[in-house]
């Protein structure tokens, strides 16, 4: 921090007067830079990935005999550094872990089934290049370093940085084999990177989330037939809604037609809650006045939708290409949330097994700048919340952010970044605060400007005093 060095005012009379006023004034100009300039550093960096409030610090370990535990129902902040030409995944339970995997475990009991997850956060810029197989992936296996389950989330066609999520799970079931039984398990987290993509570390937010088993036996197969056919979009004026940079910023959002602003190379996330027996059916549009409306092209793959489940599990997933004019990316029809859906053979229509918040991330490819200018466009959502809450089934308890609480559907109704209840976002806390709507990056900039204006006023009837005792001591007696 540097040191300023103002220029003393020397002289008599008048001047040691207004010395003294200056004096007076910088005494309280100072403390008010010192309190804004978080306040300035955080707007500035608004555009980061907000992780969850009180998230704990863990380090992944190089080996599972040195991993730390992570558990269920908290959420972690750690970090993972690239891998060695495009590698990252390590061998069994207690073998070194290469660069690019670290190591941690959990303990699960013998009935609930659990979902660990990891959103990666690259670092953002146009200096940052990631890859098509550019990847992180999450591996939950036994002692024995049989493997539970996999997933992998990679950038794919759209080659520049943006949180991506992957999730592992346990799910126990009548004859599921391995991975059945209560005791310590292996989280193995490997990042794959290509030869000349950014090597800087990437951040991580792991998170554990438990559903606990049923109180009755629950049924072994998928649900029949269901409509795959979509509603009529909502129709009418959209509402504003300021998208959030994360799952723990996530603007709430209700069936309706919701408008935003992005630019190139942003990523904007929504969460909607979704009861026991209803569908979501979601369009993203890019308007015709997205960018410079003066220049012509395509851009191929410019806007991308994905949804995530209440778990963060990526379920489906839709780009559009930009030409100039109106662009729509629609997810495709999936069946109502139902528990049994987790039988189904079809990745994504499992992945609506159970309610809560589902998250869509909606991105803009920076290749937009070079085409249609560095702009912000116009973003128009219509989402459709089809069917009516069904009963949930019957858990042997809390199924935590596996429901959809009255706390959520008011902050659904009202916007709130953060709504109560089941999925406060924090490190394991269900209790806390609400942002208001449109306030989503906008916090920090708006306790800066109060607090400079607190500190302006203070200075001006600070220095009204003191120019009135000097313009006193200066008056003839009687004045």
């Amino acid at each position: 921090m540097s040191r300023r060095v103002g220029r003393s005012l020397v002289g008599r009379g008048r001047g040691r007067a207004v010395s003294a006023l200056g004096a007076a004034m910088c005494a309280v100009v100072v403390p008010v830079v010192v309190v804004a300039l978080p306040g300035v550093a955080a707007a500035q960096d608004s555009a980061s990935y907000v992780f969850a409030q009180g998230a704990m610090t863990v380090q992944g370990a190089v080996t599972s005999t040195d991993a730390a535990e992570l558990k269920s129902g908290e959420t972690y902040r750690s970090s993972i550094e690239a891998g060695v030409k495009g590698t990252g995944l390590g061998s069994g339970s207690g073998a070194k872990g290469a660069a690019g995997t670290r190591y941690y475990r959990v303990a699960l009991d013998g009935s609930s089934d659990t979902y660990v997850s990891a959103v990666a956060v690259p670092k953002a810029g146009a200096d940052v290049k990631v890859a098509f197989n550019d990847s992180i992936s999450v591996t939950l296996q036994d002692r024995q370093g049989n493997r539970c389950d996999s997933e992998v989330a990679a950038f794919r066609s759209a080659e520049y940085p943006r949180p991506i999520a992957a999730t592992a799970e346990r799910v126990v079931r009548e004859g599921g084999g391995r991975c059945q039984d209560a005791g310590t398990y292996d989280v193995v987290v490997a990042r794959k990177t290509a030869p000349d993509s950014t090597r800087e570390r990437w951040a991580l937010e792991l998170r554990v989330s438990s559903e606990p088993a049923l109180k009755s036996p629950p049924a072994t197969t998928g649900p029949g037939a269901w409509s795959s056919a979509a509603p009529r979009p909502p129709a009418g004026i959209p509402s504003e809604r300021r998208g959030g940079t994360g799952f723990n910023d996530a603007r709430s959002l209700r069936q309706g037609v919701w408008k935003d602003r992005i630019r190139p190379g942003q990523t904007l996330f929504y969460r909607v809650p979704l009861d026991w027996g209803q569908q979501l059916f979601t369009e993203a549009e890019l308007g015709s006045s997205a960018g410079d409306a003066q220049r012509k092209g395509f851009v191929p793959s410019a806007l991308n939708v994905t949804l995530f489940n209440p778990a963060r599990t990526p379920v489906t997933s839709k780009d559009a290409s930009y030409g100039g004019g109106p662009s729509v990316a629609a997810l495709d029809s999936l069946p109502p949330v139902a528990y049994e859906n987790r039988y189904l053979s079809r990745a994504d229509e499992a992945g609506v097994r159970f309610a809560g918040w589902y998250y869509l991330r909606v991105s803009l490819t920076p290749e937009m700048k070079g085409t249609f200018g560095n702009k912000e466009s116009g973003l128009t959502l219509r989402l459709t919340v089809h069917g009516d809450a069904a009963s949930a089934p019957t858990y042997v308890r809390d199924p935590g952010v596996f429901q959809v609480t009255d706390a959520d559907r008011a902050a659904a109704e009202r916007g709130f970044a953060q709504g109560g209840g089941s999925s406060l976002p924090s490190g394991g806390s269900r209790s806390g605060g609400q942002a208001e709507p449109g306030a989503s990056g906008r916090t920090n900039r708006m306790t800066v400007v109060g607090i400079a204006g607190i500190g302006t006023g203070s200075v001006l009837v600070l220095g009204l005093g003191v120019w009135t005792y000097v313009a006193r001591r200066r008056a003839p007696a009687g004045w």
